[in-house]
């Protein structure tokens, strides 16, 4: 083998290497945090840099695949995981779709902080930086491009960013991190209202 291509070869080694490890951290750093709450006030921006919209709320993880996300700011919304289905409910116009969990993946990357499906993150490159990691996408046709997870000292979420296929970002930024909320048995339980409509993909 010539020179170039044995320089090729290695390198070629040493990134999947690195993307292994990385991959490997980062599963660990979720491992280690199998239950919590927090408090998320999230920025939307264009392509551009410009600011779209803000918004709030609350969410409450238990892995492996489950969450309840509720938005409470400007508008009320909610995404509910119960370890099989995903509930995405929007009570303005008074609609919720069900999702297979495996499908909703696709178009709510929360999913992989959530779950510890190794079939799911082999659709995904990772790197790292310090505390920071990167998970891109390596399905083009995907509408979440690439999302962003970063820990504080203490190993806990503390900031995730997503960056859509089209260029639009949305920063979430968390606060009053719990390991150890109380639960009460039925926040990952969804029951479609009385008067909305169920929109059923599974």
């Amino acid at each position: 083998m010539n020179k170039p291509l044995l320089i090729g070869a290695a390198l070629l080694m040493i990134s999947s290497q690195a993307w292994a490890d990385a991959a490997s951290s980062l599963k660990q750093k979720l491992a280690d945090v199998s239950l919590f709450s927090a408090k998320f006030a999230q920025t939307v921006y264009d392509s551009k840099g410009k600011e779209l919209q803000k918004a709030s709320g609350d969410l409450l993880v238990q892995r492996p695949n489950r969450f309840n996300w509720h938005t409470t700011s400007p508008d009320e919304s909610m995404i509910v995981a119960d370890g099989w289905d995903v509930w995405l409910y929007d009570p303005f116009i008074e609609q919720v779709t069900a999702l297979k969990l495996k499908d909703a993946v696709l178009n709510t990357p929360f999913i992989l902080i959530a779950g510890n499906d190794d079939k799911l993150w082999k659709n995904y490159d990772v790197t790292q930086q310090d505390n920071v990691y990167t998970v891109t996408s390596r399905n083009k046709a995907e509408l979440i491009a690439s999302f962003r997870i970063t820990f504080d000292r203490q190993n806990n979420i503390n900031r995730f960013d997503v960056k859509e296929a089209q260029g639009q970002w949305s920063e979430f930024r968390l606060s009053g991190f719990n390991r150890k909320p109380v639960l009460t048995g039925n926040e990952f339980v969804f029951k479609v209202p009385a008067g909305v409509e169920l929109d059923d993909k599974r």
